[in-house]
C-alpha cells in the first residue's frame, strides 16, 4: 500500500462514521471488524459515483471514501486530502457469450483490435479511452481517440447504461472486473485484457486525520485491536490490588506459595544398623 503521511486529530465524540463507496467495491469485510471495535460508533455506508467522491470528502458528507485513484481526483476538488492505494483491479472486456472472442481465457489489446468500443461518461478504465492517455492506434479514425479498436461515437452516461448496449451488440466494454461482476447478465461474458492499464482502488480522505479515520485505516491494513495504533479503548488500568492477587496466582500456578521458601527442608537420615 502507499500512504501519505498523515497528520491526526480527535473525534472520538462523532455519532457516525460516514464511509463513502463506489460500484464494484464490496467493503463488508471491514465494516464487520468497525462494528466490533467501535460499537458505539455506527459505521453508515454511502453509495457514491467515482465523480462523486471528491465532492463528498470536501464538503464533509463523508469522512471517508473507498474509491477509484487517482480517477477520483480528476472529477472534483477534495480540498486537503490523503489517500491510501489498497489494491489493483484487472481490466477485462465485456462481449456477448456468443463472441468470437469468448474462444479464448485471456486477450490483449491487440486481438481487440477490429471491436467496436463503448466509452461511459464516468470512465471506469484509467488512462485509455476518449480521453486516456494511451498513444492511439493506427486503425483509430478519430485524433482525440486513445485506445484499441474505435470507439462508437455515442458515450452512455454510466457503466450499466454501456452494458445494456453491448447486450444489444452496439460494441464492446472495458471495465475493471469488479464491475463486470456487479453488472453480470447471463447473455454476457468477461475476459482479462493482460496488457491493458489496471485499475487502482483505495481510500481518499481529508486532513487532517480524525482518530476514527484513523481507525478504519488500521481496520483495512490489518492492524490488530491491540496494537497501539488501531486499539479503539486503552485497556483500563489495574489497581495495586488486583496486580498483587495476579502475581499470587502466577506464583500458584507454577506451584510457588508467596512467603515460602522454595528450598526443601532437609531429610532425616536413616539409622545406620
Amino acid at each position: 500500500m502507499v500512504v501519505t503521511t498523515p497528520d491526526r486529530a480527535g473525534d472520538s465524540g462523532a455519532s457516525t462514521f460516514r464511509l463513502g463507496y463506489v460500484p464494484g467495491v464490496t467493503p463488508g469485510k471491514w465494516v464487520r471488524i468497525w462494528s466490533e471495535r467501535r460499537p458505539g460508533v455506527p459505521l453508515e455506508l454511502v453509495a457514491l459515483e467515482v465523480a462523486e467522491c471528491a465532492g463528498a470528502v470536501a464538503q464533509g458528507n463523508v469522512q471517508m471514501a473507498i474509491t477509484r485513484l487517482p480517477d477520483a481526483l480528476r472529477h472534483g476538488e477534495a480540498g486537503p486530502h490523503h489517500t491510501i492505494e489498497l489494491y489493483e483491479e484487472t481490466t477485462v472486456v465485456v462481449v456477448p457469450r456468443d463472441h468470437v472472442l469468448t474462444a479464448g481465457d485471456e486477450l490483449t489489446l491487440a486481438d481487440l483490435a477490429d471491436e467496436q468500443f463503448l466509452w461511459p461518461l464516468d470512465e471506469p478504465v484509467a488512462g485509455i479511452g476518449p480521453a486516456g492517455r494511451v498513444a492511439p492506434t493506427e486503425r483509430s479514425e478519430d485524433a482525440a481517440y486513445r485506445g484499441p479498436g474505435t470507439a462508437v461515437e455515442h458515450r452512455p452516461e454510466t457503466t450499466g447504461d454501456a452494458i445494456e448496449l453491448v447486450a444489444a451488440g452496439i460494441g464492446v466494454l472495458l471495465v475493471p472486473q469488479s464491475l463486470a461482476r456487479l453488472h453480470h447478465r447471463k447473455d454476457l461474458v468477461y475476459r482479462p485484457v493482460t496488457d491493458a492499464p489496471t485499475g487502482t482502488v483505495g481510500l481518499l480522505w481529508p486532513a487532517p486525520t480524525t482518530e476514527l479515520a484513523d481507525e478504519f485505516i488500521g481496520i483495512v491494513r490489518g492492524r490488530k485491536a491491540t496494537s497501539s495504533r488501531g486499539q479503539s479503548e486503552p485497556a483500563p488500568k489495574r489497581s495495586a490490588k488486583e496486580k498483587a492477587a495476579a502475581k499470587r496466582a502466577a506464583h500458584e500456578a507454577a506451584g510457588k506459595i508467596p512467603g515460602k521458601s522454595g528450598r526443601k527442608k532437609p531429610g532425616v537420615r536413616p539409622k545406620r544398623r
